[in-house]
């Protein structure tokens, strides 16, 4: 735990130092927030929360928390200190998931940011029918967005070239898990690939807390999500160990 919250005080106070970050933390919550508010501002109450109000936030937090902590090792390498931290006694695994960690902070804090802007210049209605379901679907989607963010670093750190696929998969992950529009208007088949996605079920349990649902109709949802963070944290942890055996053998950890 010492590990932990140290490796996440540490990411918090250096990531906001970033130029980048503070465009994706600060201003890019605020421009989609506006953008998205007057595409839905003629629309119905729900659909301007969901997709305005929300979608802007969660577009934000899965590229604060996904893409910023991929890139965290990206930049360790280029910094040279990727095999001091990995050498260190705490543990590589833990150090890296503080600074995720600290990441989220920063994403939990650019919903909170978008939600106040679109409120305050928009002067919509926001609806919630069920807060309960609200509560549940953000903590879940933040531990799923962290386990995300722990399975690309792992990634990253055997392949010089994950960031690539980094960019590549930021924006497509807006249209394919319904963060940005319904999820319906997508093609059937391309909707099955969405499930793949942990923020497909997260986005259904928060339109869920918008338009009012039993237990039944949001269990599966909260299961799914689950499920899917159990896959992607046991996968990650398989990678880390890769990663071990790999640099043991290999010796290439700093080589860029």
């Amino acid at each position: 735990m010492n590990v932990l919250m140290a490796s996440a005080v540490q990411q918090f106070h250096t990531s906001i130092g970033r130029p980048m970050f503070r465009f994706c933390v600060l201003a890019q919550p605020i421009i989609f927030g506006l953008l998205l508010g007057m595409m839905y501002m003629e629309r119905s109450d729900m659909d301007f929360t969901l997709y305005a109000v929300f979608g802007s936030g969660l577009s934000t937090f899965w590229s604060s928390i996904c893409f910023s902590s991929a890139s965290d090792i990206h930049r360790e390498r280029w910094y040279g200190t990727l095999e001091t931290i990995y050498a260190a006694p705490a543990g590589f695994k833990w150090i890296v998931l503080g600074k995720i960690i600290g990441n989220s902070i920063w994403g939990f804090l650019s919903i909170c940011l978008s939600f106040s802007v679109v409120t305050l210049v928009f002067q919509k209605s926001i609806v919630v029918s069920n807060p309960l379901w609200l509560v549940i679907g953000l903590t879940l989607m933040t531990l799923s967005l962290v386990a995300i963010g722990y399975l690309f670093a792992a990634l990253f750190t055997l392949s010089r070239n994950a960031r690539v696929l980094m960019n590549f998969m930021e924006y497509p992950v807006y249209i394919l898990c319904g963060i940005l529009f319904p999820l319906e208007q997508l093609p059937v088949m391309v909707r099955f690939l969405s499930y793949a996605f942990s923020p497909t079920w997260a986005v259904k349990i928060i339109h869920y807390a918008v338009w009012g649902g039993t237990w039944q109709e949001v269990l599966p949802y909260i299961s799914g999500l689950l499920a899917l963070t159990f896959v992607y944290t046991i996968f990650s942890l398989a990678m880390f160990d890769r990663i071990d055996v790999k640099c043991r053998v290999e010796a290439t950890l700093e080589v860029y």
